[in-house]
């Protein structure tokens, strides 16, 4: 080989290296702001979600307190039932042992 074509080589080797270094630190900071833009996305993403989840959960826990005063009412409606009915059994047992008697 002649020098002419060793140099050739070598300055075309050392170009072709920095070619693809200058590329990869292109490619890699592209790269690298479009992962960073879908980490961002997402976490815009997940900040919405959450706002929609604790908007919910504030709507469940209302529901909820509804929920729990119905019940409360509905317990005291059966106990008022409840003594009700005995008070009546009672009458009717007093009221059958009269006529019994």
């Amino acid at each position: 080989m002649a020098e002419t074509e060793k140099s050739a080589i070598i300055v075309g080797a050392v170009a072709g290296a920095l070619i693809g270094a200058g590329l990869a630190v292109l490619v890699a900071a592209q790269e690298g702001s479009s992962l960073k833009d879908k980490f961002m996305n997402t976490v815009n993403l997940l900040k919405e979600q959450g706002t929609v989840l604790n908007e919910r959960s504030q709507e469940l826990k209302e529901k909820g307190q509804e929920v729990k005063g119905i019940l409360q009412e509905s317990v005291e409606v059966v106990r008022e039932f409840k003594d009700e009915a005995a008070s009546a059994a009672s009458d009717i047992k007093s009221e059958v042992k009269a006529f019994k008697s």
